[in-house]
């Protein structure tokens, strides 16, 4: 509990091979990843079902969303199988984990080992067709090398959205958009002398803000399983990043980020309703499917199931980025915790390096 505690910390630190996009995988996509997503592989987009996932993961859910939804508390925390390895060995270093020049002599006692964690926060709202978030999340990580140096990797997001949707032919038919005020610092800093000053995961970042349009369509056809296919266009006028921020991440900028290109992911699912309150639900996602990042298909398709026990147990599992996933979710009447085991590529190609991840999740929503 203390370790997971201490996660907390990223999101005060953040003030509230390089990145291949403006998330840490070679494939361009949501900028949230909820414990489901991550547990099925990221192929949760066409079961979106609460707000902060059709805000960034599916617009089309905002058309399904009823009543008035708050959610004050939405908190996921991640640490990867570097970090674990490297606390057995140099327990201090947990609570150095998001301070590089800290962190700089547990790494050295463990070079080549890529130590890496991060959080998010996503408070949301809902009502009447409108839906508004704020997500705000870091992911560091940093290795040793053996010369000496030190190489890290930094994102650093806030992210204000807002989104609406509508519903014809009797709910057949769902069409959503989200806006989202992307506001970045990112980078990948290589060979750096520990003797640098200032050293810090925040230094020698790319930074600026752009507005991304995205927008989801989901047909359900009314038959048995309910099959669906989900299509969702990200940042759909390819609109690059500027040098402005809403909030300065680093004190020494180099530029803008690169720009996210425009991208569409095609989803199906269906539902088998087992009786008795029980279901599974399958769903497979080509993500990026005009191939605008150049990944093979092994690496941008996406697959997940999930077995659904009375609306309140959920077991997980999934492919996605050429790995397996896994994970479990506990629903109760207002709060939800979620655990998953997964994997980002976060090299420069397919199964180029695999980063293994443990992501915990608490949600709590008022009404």
């Amino acid at each position: 509990m203390r370790f997971f505690l201490y996660f907390a910390s990223i999101l005060l630190s953040a003030g509230f091979g390089p990145l291949a996009q403006a998330r840490e995988d070679i494939v361009p996509g949501s900028f949230y990843t909820s414990a489901q997503s991550a547990a099925m592989g990221d192929a949760a987009a066409p079961l979106a079902s609460d707000t902060a996932s059709a805000l960034f993961q599916n617009p089309a859910a905002l058309a399904k969303l009823k009543g008035i939804q708050a959610e004050p508390l939405n908190l996921s925390l991640y640490g990867n199988t570097g970090l674990f390895s490297q606390v057995g060995t140099t327990p201090s270093a947990v609570y150095q984990a998001t301070s590089l020049s800290s962190l700089v002599p547990s790494l050295q006692k463990n070079p080549g080992n890529f130590s890496g964690l991060g959080g998010a926060f996503l408070p949301n709202f809902y009502f009447k067709g409108i839906a508004f978030g704020l997500l705000a999340q870091s992911q560091l990580g940093a290795v040793a090398n053996s010369n000496g140096t030190v190489s890290y990797r930094s994102l650093y997001q806030l992210i204000p959205t807002a989104g609406t949707g509508i519903k014809l032919a009797s709910g057949i038919v769902r069409i959503g958009y989200s806006l989202q005020w992307v506001n970045q610092a990112s980078g990948s800093v290589s060979g750096v002398n520990p003797g640098t000053t200032p050293l810090g995961f925040n230094q020698q970042l790319q930074q600026g803000s752009f507005f991304s349009h995205n927008i989801g369509f989901a047909l359900t056809l009314p038959y048995q399983y309910l099959p669906q296919l989900n299509i969702v266009g990200r940042n759909l006028f390819n609109s690059g990043f500027n040098t402005r921020s809403l909030y300065s991440f680093t004190p020494s900028s180099t530029g803008a980020p690169t720009k996210d290109p425009s991208t569409i992911d095609v989803g199906l699912s269906f539902v088998n309703k087992l009786g008795g309150g029980n279901s599974v639900n399958f769903s497979a996602v080509d993500r990026d499917a005009t191939n605008a990042s150049g990944v093979t298909i092994l690496g941008r398709m996406a697959l997940g199931i999930e077995f659904d026990f009375f609306e309140s147990v959920f077991l997980r599992a999934g492919w996605g980025s050429g790995y397996p996933t896994a994970g479990i979710g506990v629903k109760l009447a207002t709060s939800e915790i979620s655990f998953a085991w997964t994997s980002e590529e976060i090299g420069n190609g397919y199964h180029d390096d695999r980063d293994e991840r443990y992501l915990v999740q608490f949600q709590f929503r008022a009404f």
